[in-house]
């Protein structure tokens, strides 16, 4: 199977057990939560990162909603972008920098 015909994980369910531990893995790992919700950082955006180190290998691509799923799962809370033409959220997290 190759990236371009790899299923996504449209929610957190889609995820076997192994693959849900390291999302929330990643969540806990990679961000902390803050009293405001952060504008400068989408779903879209944050789950983009696991994608690339989780990589083609898992067999499936984690979406936005997927990976809102998760958020709130491990504590965040979740604002919708508005005029998306698909869902996205903002999250609740501290300042995001990543190194890779």
């Amino acid at each position: 199977m190759n990236e371009q015909t790899m299923p996504n994980a449209d929610s957190l369910a889609d995820l076997c057990q192994e693959d849900r531990i390291m999302l929330l893995n990643y969540i806990d790992e990679s961000f902390k939560k803050v009293q405001n919700i952060n504008r400068h950082h989408t779903a879209y955006g944050l789950k983009a990162r696991f994608n690339r180190l989780t990589g083609p290998n898992k067999k499936h691509h984690i979406t936005s909603q997927c990976f809102m799923e998760a958020m709130i799962e491990s504590g965040y809370r979740a604002v919708l972008v508005p005029n998306c033409k698909e869902p996205n959220w903002y999250f609740n997290v501290g300042k995001v920098r990543f190194t890779d």
